[in-house]
């Protein structure tokens, strides 16, 4: 069985016990929801601001009388001034998850991808890798009489607004590339082969888009295939930087050049406008936007294929070794040796905490040092001739 070759910065991460894929997964979710937690910490200013000077929220307030789903449609009605705000407070959840990663699992930035060496050309890859593969999703689209494409601007557009997008969503992709693939992927590497490992990172990507407005079977199809290919180019080129380029530039080109609605958010500022022709929203994705059609799911196929047959030209694909994860042995040699239970004339000898095997789900009381992400290291064992203090005693 054929696997994909380990990058050194995951090689790095291995420097605690790993998990299964569901537990990986809802620690993701948990690490999520205080980064979301602390986003909303710092967008309440803003929100508070937009809230007060709307009428119908201040005649509520007034009469006593708040309606949730009023409300909640006022939230998701959000100006383009509150939603650029919004996408530059995801840099929380980048914060959020490196400090989780050093604190708890004393993985360093460069286990998420974060490499210093030519980071500026990994960017600029990315970005030209992103804006050619929605240029021909878009292309798809035109050609088969599925969107109409205008030059004219929609009112309202300004420099200021695209750029303020253009700076938002490059905030945005980072964050969803360092969840997805920087924290997730590399820890569910910890335990499983890389090719799961991509899958399984690539269906927890789709599932963070599984709320949104106008999502299908086609869609969530085409945002685990969106998932696999980010997978495999992190692999491939061995950083966070490409895979968070194309996620950004996508976005962008599709929002705010193109003027389609992004994974089933609202129309935004754009410079120029799009037709979504009726009738033809299997290819051109409707509601959800482009990812909701087969347009998206022609091209990540093909950019697929070709991504899969540089690799096999560049030897990523290797024969499939199991995982090694020094971290797993170490906890597995402590429950056997401190926690099965000796029968009476056996030949086994319990070996006592001194002997280096620690009990490191039970320590947390006693040394802050360790935790269960990262159980102590053994000490050496001690060099003991036989002209010590006892050689001369009777």
């Amino acid at each position: 069985m054929k696997d994909i070759r380990r990058p050194e910065f995951m090689r790095a991460a291995l420097t605690s016990r790993s998990h299964s894929a569901v537990l990986e997964m809802l620690i993701a979710l948990l690490v999520f929801f205080v980064g979301d937690i602390i986003m909303g910490i710092l967008q309440a200013p803003v929100m508070a601001v937009y809230l007060f000077r709307n009428q119908e929220y201040m005649r509520m307030v007034l009469s006593n009388s708040l309606e949730f789903d009023k409300i909640m449609n006022m939230v998701l009605d959000m100006p383009d001034w509150l939603m650029i705000v919004s996408l530059l407070a995801e840099a929380a959840l980048v914060v959020v998850f490196i400090l989780y990663c050093r604190l708890f699992e004393k993985r360093k930035p460069a286990t998420l991808g974060f490499r210093k060496q030519k980071f500026a050309v990994e960017y600029l890859r990315g970005m030209i890798l992103g804006a050619a593969a929605f240029v021909m999703v878009y292309g798809i689209c035109v050609f088969t009489g599925s969107i109409e494409f205008h030059t004219v601007s929609p009112k309202g557009t300004t420099g200021l607004y695209i750029a303020g997008f253009l700076l938002g969503y490059l905030i945005q992709g980072m964050a969803e590339e360092v969840i997805c693939r920087g924290y997730l992927l590399v820890s569910l590497s910890r335990r499983y082969s890389v090719m799961a490992s991509i899958f399984f990172s690539a269906v927890f990507f789709s599932m963070l888009h599984g709320m949104n407005a106008g999502v299908g079977f086609l869609a969530f199809l085409n945002l685990t295939l969106f998932g696999i290919f980010m997978g495999l180019l992190f692999v491939r080129y061995e950083n966070i930087w490409v895979v968070a380029a194309v996620h950004s530039i996508w976005n962008f080109l599709q929002g705010n050049v193109f003027g389609i609605q992004v994974s089933g958010s609202k129309i935004q500022p754009s410079l120029f406008t799009s037709d979504l022709i009726k009738g033809r929203e299997l290819i051109n994705g409707g509601s959800f936007g482009a990812e909701g059609g087969l347009a998206v799911t022609l091209v990540l196929l093909f950019a697929g294929a070709v991504l899969v047959w540089n690799m096999s030209k560049e030897g990523y694909f290797i024969q499939a070794e199991p995982v090694v994860n020094p971290y797993d042995k170490m906890v597995f040699r402590g429950y056997v040796n401190q926690d099965m239970p000796v029968a009476p004339g056996s030949s086994y000898v319990q070996k006592s905490p001194e002997a280096g095997y620690t009990k490191s789900h039970e320590n947390m009381g006693v040394n802050p040092q360790e935790t269960p992400w990262h159980p102590k290291e053994e000490p050496a064992e001690k060099n003991i001739t036989g002209f010590d203090e006892t050689y001369f005693k009777d």
